[in-house]
């Protein structure tokens, strides 16, 4: 009977499963470039002080179209959250963006995270970072516009 009871409490036992920390993410780290027509670049830094920071920046017929400043912070309760604002090169947010879109990491796994807002926020539903080779890194972003899901995708190569 010990036997069984053992069995049974080793089947029905949760799996441990280590919470997701900000040092995941380090695979973000660099400076990374990517396009033609529209060339779009992400610099991150490592992660230090509990958040990691990220400097956007996207080109398109020699000018400028956005910049974006990223924060992603280890939260007192263990959640991992991103922040981020769009900017224009007068320094100016974007139209509708008086606060910055926050998203919590959803899923992580390696070289793959996924950020979400619930509900959705200023059209963003979620972002995902993975890598699906080497010095390769690729961004999908889901948006909600006039009710309407959509996005676009990023492939960056690392430059440093």
């Amino acid at each position: 009977m010990r036997v069984f009871a053992f069995l049974v409490s080793i089947l029905t036992a949760a799996p441990a499963f280590a919470e997701p920390k900000l040092e995941d993410l380090a695979f973000l780290e660099g400076h990374w470039r990517g396009g033609e027509d529209f060339v779009f670049e992400e610099i991150w830094s490592a992660p230090e002080g509990g958040v990691m920071t990220g400097m956007a920046r996207g080109v398109s017929s020699g000018a400028l179209r956005v910049l974006e400043y990223i924060v992603i912070a280890e939260e007192d309760d263990g959640a991992i959250v991103m922040r981020f604002k769009h900017f224009n090169a007068d320094y100016s947010t974007w139209a509708g963006e008086d606060e910055p879109l926050t998203l919590i990491l959803k899923d992580l796994d390696s070289a793959d995270a996924t950020f979400a807002a619930d509900p959705p926020t200023h059209t963003v539903k979620s972002i995902r970072y993975w890598m699906p080779e080497d010095n390769t890194l690729r961004v999908d972003v889901a948006q909600i516009e006039n009710g309407e899901e959509g996005g676009f995708s990023l492939v960056f190569k690392r430059m440093d």
